[in-house]
């Protein structure tokens, strides 16, 4: 019985310790939720936007944007690599000529639960291992 407890708890900890986030597109919310909205209410819900652009026929398209840079250093073997990244999030709001918004595109993502990523940390490792000796022991 003994044998079995340590089994359990060994799936447990492997559960709970290899999950990583999961990120999904922020797209169709921003689609369902604003197509069909005014031009003022996009401005009164995010303030005003970055700039405003011709769309190309009589329409206007709001464009929210920010830019930014990360950085990171990676070591191997002595040597030093900086990698530097430019990014840009956006969400550009598409408006016909009455100033109704009829098209939504943005690049945003957003966290949405947990996925099992068995190989993420160390502790999946362990927990093979541990697994591994309560199956030995049980058998």
């Amino acid at each position: 019985m003994k044998r079995y407890i340590i089994l359990i708890a060994a799936v447990l900890v492997t559960a709970v310790s290899c999950t990583t986030p999961r990120y999904i597109s922020n797209l169709p919310q921003l689609q369902d939720e604003w197509v069909g909205r005014s031009h003022a209410e996009i401005v009164r819900e995010f303030g005003a936007p970055t700039r405003e652009v011709s769309d190309g026929a009589d329409g206007q398209i709001l464009v929210y944007e920010t830019f930014y840079t990360t950085h990171s250093t990676d070591e191997f073997m002595g040597d030093f690599t900086t990698t530097v990244e430019e990014h840009r999030d956006y969400k550009e709001f598409y408006l016909d000529p009455d100033g109704t918004c009829y098209h939504v595109r943005s690049n945003e993502i957003v966290p949405q639960g947990r996925v099992l990523n068995f190989f993420a940390t160390g502790w999946g490792f362990v927990s093979i291992a541990i697994i591994m000796a309560g199956l030995s022991m049980a058998l």
